[in-house]
């Protein structure tokens, strides 16, 4: 999150202290024994401080951390199969198309390459302003979004530029929706935009937004800094419903069937269900700062705070079911494998657990 960015979300969770709220219950009670948790397969290191979104294919998980390195790392044995410098800082994470890898630079140098899959060599390279967000991809179109507001639209088997559009400075990864449109998400506007940029639907945002968008009942449903938790028709951009919650959300929500579970600045947890009347219903008030989009693995909700701990709660009531301890603040969330987890740690660790 940049600077202004962060002054902002903090601004605004001064502002709605005021604001009357529905009080939770307690915070969550002590930890069960450590050895209900996962069982930890390996641990290792690669870089420094990662960056999401990562991809997982296979046996092989692909990233990318803020020392300029994108990584393929296997997934059985935790070793680094490849790693490619970049030749500037990366911009959110990386994403994965077939046999290539896709990642874009910021500052000093901004850039979007492809990357060999499996060796991680350089196919192109097309220089760019500095991206701001994630690439997304939908029907032959790789989309980047600069921080001077340009949308672009490349040839992902070339790197060539098709067209670009000014839509505003844009912070999360355009969402591909149906018929290869995008939506994509600026400072004050939302946008579906054709595979050949045409824009065919503008509507205003309901609030600043600083994490993704995530699909929900035929929506996207995402947190704002004005404390609220909203949810929008892909049809025309407009809004589905929004509830109310006692601080700014500024990391995505998750949803898990017929609900979303959110969590605010304050560390309060919610669970939001509802079809006519949807309601934003406290689960409970933790008494440390989650740092960690909310993560949904096996029924239980995962949370990662900056005490470098990711800990696993009971959707009912917000009991501690088990915790693990990893390095440095948790920004990142879990990553749900078939057999059971991989977490991030702050400082370029990674760990594999067997449920």
């Amino acid at each position: 999150m940049s600077c202004g960015a962060l002054s902002l979300a903090l601004l605004l969770g001064v502002v709605n202290a005021a604001c009357t709220v529905t009080r939770p219950p307690s915070a969550a009670v002590a930890p069960a024994a450590v050895d209900t948790g996962p069982e930890q397969m390996w641990s290792t290191r690669a870089g420094r401080r990662w960056t999401g979104p990562f991809v997982v294919r296979g046996d092989t998980l692909f990233g990318a951390g803020v020392n300029r390195k994108v990584y393929a790392v296997d997934l059985s044995h935790g070793t680094t199969l490849w790693s490619s410098r970049l030749s500037g800082m990366i911009a959110g994470g990386v994403l994965l198309a077939g046999d290539t890898v896709y990642v874009a630079t910021s500052r000093p140098q901004g850039a979007v390459y492809a990357l060999h899959r499996a060796t991680g060599r350089r196919i192109w390279r097309t220089s760019l302003d500095a991206v701001g967000a994630p690439l997304s991809l939908s029907a032959g179109v790789l989309l980047a979004e600069t921080q001077e507001g340009q949308i672009m639209g490349l040839d992902p088997a070339n790197g060539t530029v098709r067209w670009h559009r000014r839509l505003g400075p844009a912070r999360i990864p355009a969402l591909p929706v149906d018929s290869g449109a995008f939506v994509i998400a600026t400072t004050d506007s939302l946008f579906r935009v054709s595979g050949d940029g045409k824009v065919l639907r503008r509507a205003p945002s309901p609030g600043v937004i600083l994490s993704p968008w995530v699909r929900f009942g035929g929506g996207l449903v995402a947190g704002t800094t004005d404390s609220l938790v909203v949810s929008i028709r892909l049809s025309d951009l407009r809004s589905a419903w929004r509830v109310k919650v006692d601080a700014p959300v500024v990391g995505a929500p998750a949803a898990s069937g017929d609900t979303v579970y959110a969590v605010s600045r304050r560390g309060t947890l919610y669970r939001i269900t509802g079809d006519s009347a949807v309601t934003a219903n406290p689960i409970v008030a933790l008494s440390w700062p989650v740092t960690a989009p909310v993560t949904v693995l096996d029924g239980a909700i995962l949370l990662g705070g900056a005490d470098g701990t990711i800990r696993a709660l009971r959707p009912e009531d917000g009991r501690e079911l088990w915790r693990l301890r990893l390095l440095s603040p948790i920004e990142l969330s879990p990553i749900p494998l078939p057999d059971g987890m991989l977490a991030i740690g702050g400082n370029g660790d990674i760990h594999r657990y067997r449920q």
